[in-house]
Formats: C-alpha cells, sequence, structure tokens
C-alpha cells in the first residue's frame, strides 16, 4: 500500500495458508444478491468536514483497502461477506455495501464470519475471515476467498479453503498480512492448545502462496501485562488479537498494531510491537517495544477502542508536490460498563515520531467535526 500500510471474539466468546489443503473445497459465486450494480459510496462535491462514528450502525473490525484511488471497507457481518467502496472515507455513511459471498450451510465455515480483510496480492484479491461451524463451540478458523476481477465488488470469489500451521490446527481469528521485502507472512490471533481456551496469542507464519502456509507458526506476543487482560467475563486470561502491519516508509521500522484485553471491557486497546531493525520477523526475540499505543478516554466517552485498519489520503498541488496524510480506523463504544453496546467505527489522523513510531494520539469525541482526509475536501 502507498506507505507500506500492508503491508493492510467479535461477538466472540463475548467475542492461515494451507501447507496442505486437506479439503480443498468449491464455493465459487457472484454476488448472492444478484446485484451488479456498481457501488460508488462518495458523491462528486467535497466535504471539509466529516463527523464520527465515520458510518452508522454497529461495524465492528472495522479494515479498509485501497486501489487505483478507491476505498474498500469491510466490517465484520457475522453471516456473510461485504464490501462498500468509495473514493473519499469521509463520505464512508453514503456507501452501499454489495455482499460478495455467503458461506453454503452445513460446513465448517457456515457462521460466525468475523473481522474480513482485503488483500491484493500476486495481482488478484484475497478476503481472509474467521469462521465457526454453526453450533460447534471453538470451532472458529481462517478461511480464504479469491477473486482475479480489477474491482472486488464484482466477479467470482472463490472458496480457496481453511488456512492454518497443519502441525498446529487451533483455534484461530483475524488474519492479516505482513509483507517485508516481497515476502508475505501470515499474522493471526490463536489459542495455544485446546487445554488454555480464551487465552489468545499473536502468530506468525511464512506463506508461500495467498492461501498456503510454508512453516509453522511462531508466537512473537503473548498478553503478560496488566492492560492485556482486562476482561470481565474469562477470569484473567488474557487477550492478543486482531493485529495489523504498519510501516511509515521502506527506511522505517516494521510494527504490528494489535488489540490488547477483551473486547468487552471499556479497557479494550490498541498496542504495538516492533521487529527490530534487520530482524528475522520469525524469530520471536527480534519482536521488541511492545506497549500500549491508542486506549480509552473517558473525557470524550470512547470507551474499548480497538481493532484497527489504516489508510491514507493524497493531493497533488498545482506544482505537482504530492501530500500525503496517514489515518487509521477503528471501532469503540460510547458508554462505560455497555459490553452490548454496538461498536461503531471511528477514523482519526495518525502521525509519526521522529523514531519511525506511530503516534495515535487520544481517541476522540464523536459528534465532532473534523477536517476531512487531504483530497476530500
Amino acid at each position: 500500500m502507498p506507505i507500506l500500510f500492508t503491508l493492510f471474539m467479535k461477538n466472540k466468546f463475548l467475542a492461515l495458508l494451507i501447507a496442505a489443503i486437506p479439503f480443498f473445497a468449491v464455493a465459487c459465486q457472484k454476488n448472492p444478491t444478484g446485484d451488479t450494480t456498481e457501488k460508488v459510496s462518495a458523491t462528486e462535491s467535497k466535504v471539509k468536514y466529516f463527523k464520527n462514528p465515520v458510518i452508522p450502525g454497529d461495524h465492528a473490525d472495522p479494515f479498509v483497502a485501497q486501489k487505483d484511488g478507491n476505498y474498500y471497507f469491510l466490517s465484520t457481518k457475522g453471516g456473510n461477506i461485504a464490501i462498500a467502496k468509495t473514493r473519499a472515507m469521509s463520505q464512508l455513511s453514503l456507501a452501499n455495501e454489495t455482499v460478495v459471498w455467503t458461506p453454503p450451510e452445513n460446513t465448517d465455515h457456515s457462521a460466525d464470519l468475523w473481522a474480513p480483510e482485503l488483500h491484493f496480492l500476486s495481482g488478484k484479491w484475497y478476503v481472509y475471515f474467521a469462521a465457526a461451524q454453526r453450533g460447534v463451540n471453538d470451532s472458529n478458523r481462517m478461511f480464504v476467498l479469491e477473486n482475479d476481477s480489477a474491482d472486488p465488488t464484482q466477479g467470482n470469489w472463490i472458496f480457496k479453503g481453511r488456512i492454518f500451521d497443519s502441525a498446529n490446527d487451533e483455534w484461530a481469528i483475524d488474519g492479516s498480512i505482513l509483507t517485508i521485502a516481497d515476502k508475505n507472512y501470515f499474522i493471526w490471533s490463536g489459542w495455544e492448545n485446546a487445554n488454555e481456551k480464551y487465552k489468545q496469542y499473536i502468530y506468525i507464519a511464512p506463506m508461500s502462496n495467498p492461501w498456503t502456509l510454508s512453516g509453522p507458526r511462531v508466537k512473537i506476543s503473548s498478553p503478560t501485562n496488566d492492560w492485556e487482560r482486562w476482561e470481565p467475563d474469562f477470569l484473567g486470561a488474557g487477550v492478543n488479537e486482531g493485529p495489523i502491519a504498519l510501516q511509515h516508509d521502506a527506511n522505517s521500522p516494521v510494527f504490528i498494531i494489535f488489540s490488547a484485553s477483551r473486547y468487552s471491557s471499556d479497557n479494550y486497546c490498541l498496542a504495538q510491537i516492533q521487529l527490530k531493525t534487520d530482524g528475522n520477523p520469525l524469530d520471536a526475540e527480534d519482536w521488541i517495544n511492545k506497549k500500549q499505543v491508542f486506549t480509552k478516554s473517558e473525557k470524550n466517552m470512547v470507551f474499548g477502542p480497538g481493532h484497527n485498519g489504516f489508510f491514507t489520503s493524497s493531493s497533488t498541488d498545482d506544482k505537482g508536490v504530492v501530500q500525503t496524510e496517514n489515518w487509521f480506523i477503528y471501532h469503540a463504544r460510547n458508554l462505560p460498563n455497555a459490553p452490548n453496546q454496538p461498536r461503531t467505527s471511528r477514523m482519526q489522523k495518525l502521525t509519526w515520531n521522529t523514531d519511525g513510531s506511530p503516534n495515535f494520539g487520544s481517541a476522540v469525541s464523536t459528534g465532532l467535526n473534523i477536517p476531512s482526509p487531504i483530497g476530500e475536501q
């Protein structure tokens, strides 16, 4: 992505790919709704300000992909995968969502479709999503869809299968892609084993193609700090989830931003780990500088902020100089001690510290006028 933002449970218990795909299945379909209308969400007019939430309703686990001037927004829908297309993130509320894939019944991926992410790899679009067998507790795993259309809201989405480390086929959610020097790695949240339920770690594994792992998983983050163990209903098991890669530019440090504590907690937050300079991403010891980076704001009535995505905006002046801004999108709640309140999607500008690390600032109140991303004003 433009500055290597890729590089682009919840209702989970309150709320990668395959080294060998044992049941490579099948389902290939167009939009199940039959809707082939192009979904263009932004009006032609520009807007100076926008307000959070940037899109109305319950949109947990927001993610944004971008390509060729278009932004593609996804969030947890539960029963299907939907994509909203826009050319202006400040006008995301005008977007119509296109349901691009609905799972067949009676499979290991028929229910609980969570946190889909859209990535453009090797000339095709891929959606990575968590799903489960309907009615079977703790059956959540990661799956992959593929589309060779230029526009991911069009064309055919092919179900490529389950995505996992064959030696450690454990509960898994929140898959994403980390790209370093043209090599892709799969990162996700999962359990160490079924005997240690509900404690979630961040794992990484190398990839041989967009749907196949080529090596075993490596645990690179464990929930050991108090701020990773806020979870009212799970006895302090600890949670690391929602990992997503972030890098300012090719000469800056590589980070994984993840969500910590149980999503139902007011103290759900964003945190980071950093890859050492010239470090090996598959060496757990090379991931350093773990800390919180974005937390609740009681003053601004923002609770449980987390599970984010990144995007950039840009504008070219009359001298041909390109200006770029970095943004992040995340979900949060407006009320304290309200785990069942819908999580709404908000976005804020991201800045950078002198050492190349991200500066997320403080969570802002809903309903305030926020200057639109550059190029949309």
